[in-house]
Formats: C-alpha cells, structure tokens, sequence
C-alpha cells in the first residue's frame, strides 16, 4: 500500500461499521438485559479506541514512527474483534519499520528424483486411502482413530526423519531469524482467512464446516487431548503430507502452491460433509493451504509451516475451549 496510513483509515472505516451495526443489534433487535449492558461496555472501549486510532491517523508519520503504543494498543484491543481492523493496525506498524531485507538460512536442495516421486505420489495416497478407506469398511469400523493417527505419524517418520531432523536442526538454530518471519506470515494468513471465510460463514448462516463441527464435539468431549492433536499431530503430519512431500511432485512453485491449496481443502471439506454448502468452506481451507505452502517455499523449511499451522489450531482450539 503505498500510502501507509490507509491502512488505519480502513481499519477505522471498518470499525465504525461493526460499531454502527452492534449498536443496532444490542438497543433494537436484542432483548434488554446483563448480556446486552456487557455487549455495551465493550463497544464503548471500542469507540475509544477508534477515537484514539482516527488521532493518530493524522499525525505525521515520522512522529507515529516513535511514538505508536497507543496505536499498538489499539491495534491490540481491535484484533479480538472484529479481528480485521486490529490486523489492519499490525501491518500499519510493520510499515513503519526500516525495512531490511531479512535473509532466511538457505537449505541445500537435492534434485528430486523419480524415486522420491513415486514415494511422495505412494504417500499422498495412502494417507487419502486410510482417510476415506477405514472408516467405510465394516471389519476396520471398530479400529481406534488414536490407532490410526500413530500409524500416519510412524509412516511419515520412517518416511521423511532425514529431512524433518535436517529442517529441524536449521529451524532452532536459526529461530530468531525464522519467528518474525513466521509472525508475520501468520498474520497475513489470518487476514486472507477471514477475507474469504466471511462470505462462506454469512452464505452459511454461521454454521461451521462438518470438520470443525466434528473438532467442536471432539474438544466438549476430551479437549486436552484433542488439544494436542491438533496442535502436535495434525501440523506436522498434514504439512509434510502435503507440503514437504506433495512439493516433490512439482517444479514449478506456483503450481503447487495451488495444488497443495486446493488438495488440502478439499480433503478437509469433503470427509465430513453435512450438507451441499458445506463445500463452500473449500475456499476457506484452500486458502490455508495455499498460505502454508508458500510460506513453506519461500522459507525451503518446514517447520517454518508446522509452526504457522501449530499457532492457528492452538489459538483456535483454545477459543473452541473458551466457547465449549
């Protein structure tokens, strides 16, 4: 953006509409009562702090260089919600850093040979096959899903350990070149998220994916230990199921970029389908998986994608938790 202030001008412009359109919903459609004064009391904060933001926009932006808390703690409070102002905010502050052209660890890459191929195309699936294959056979019904989980995360261990322990090893050496990075893909991730999850979740009437249905019931019934798979067992399986292993299928980065994307979506969308709209939330997931994968190629580590994959479903599955 090259007029760096437009970002908080459309954050303020975006805030004031979600203000606008609360305020109607508490004092005209919702019923009075304890809910609608804490609905109330939160907006007012709200309107504070866009009033503070709306200050700030018209200073000079050599002076909002050294003195932007307020707009940091604006930008902060924004985020919780309605999210898409406070991460409007982030990138404004992000512009006003001297930029320096941050230079990640390189990674030596072997060129894929047709072994390596076949190994990534048997994997992929495999992995479709025991997703969909298992649960549809009646001997296999009464398999343990946590049965299955260990076998994928054993499969690709044996698999991959070379180039997950090599990752790693480069990955914690250099974690204070590589977190920045991660933070701010991440934060680009969860603003194309939200631009393209909002039309899907109104069209929708706000009712969830059949996945993350699926994932709510999990975390009611035994959160921690759902916390933990989809915090430590889905990240690294999924990103090296269809990143590390689906990228060797591919030499041109833009086409698997998309590919992983798309497979990736799709596989999240398909295996519990409720109903014909549900296929819409393959654009959500999509997204995702295109935003990890690219991370994943700018960076040549995938731990750097495991990491944005981890933040995601933490940050999601405590806020199932809080709502559960």
């Amino acid at each position: 953006m090259k007029n760096k202030k437009n970002y908080l001008r459309i954050a303020i412009l975006i805030e004031i509409i979600y203000i606008v359109y609360m305020l109607i919903h508490y004092l005209f459609i919702e019923k009075f009562n304890e809910s609608t004064i804490a609905g109330l009391f939160m907006l007012s904060i709200s309107i504070f702090f866009t009033v503070i933001l709306y200050n700030e926009s018209k200073k000079d932006l050599s002076y909002l260089k050294n003195n932007n808390i307020r707009i940091l703690l604006s930008s902060i409070w924004m985020f919780f919600e309605p999210i898409i102002p406070g991460i409007l905010g982030f990138f404004f502050l992000a512009s006003l850093k001297d930029k320096k052209e941050v230079k990640l660890p390189k990674i030596e890459l072997k060129t894929t040979s047709k072994k390596e191929k076949i190994k990534s195309f048997i994997t992929l699936t495999l992995f479709i096959m025991i997703l969909f294959l298992i649960p549809n056979v009646k001997i296999l019904k009464n398999v343990s899903s946590y049965f299955i989980y260990v076998f994928i995360l054993i499969g690709i261990i044996i698999l991959y350990h070379k180039e997950l322990i090599g990752n790693l090893k480069v990955f914690l050496k250099n974690f204070k070149v590589y977190f920045p990075f991660i933070i701010k893909r991440y934060l680009m991730m969860l603003g194309i998220m939200l631009i393209v999850a909002i039309p899907v979740v109104i069209i929708n009437s706000g009712r969830p994916s059949g996945n993350q249905e699926v994932i709510n019931i999990m975390f009611k019934n035994i959160p921690v230990a759902t916390l933990l798979l989809s915090c430590f067992y889905a990240p690294l399986a999924e990103e090296t199921i269809f990143r590390l292993s689906l990228s060797k299928l591919f030499n041109n980065k833009t086409t698997f970029i998309i590919v992983s994307g798309l497979v990736f979506g799709g596989l999240h969308v398909i295996n519990n389908l409720s109903s014909p709209s549900d296929l819409l939330y393959v654009f959500q997931y999509s997204a995702l998986g295109m935003c990890l994968a690219k991370a994943y190629k700018d960076s040549d580590n995938i731990f750097v994608s495991i990491s944005m994959h981890f933040i995601q479903n933490f940050l999601a599955g405590i806020l199932v938790i809080l709502l559960y």
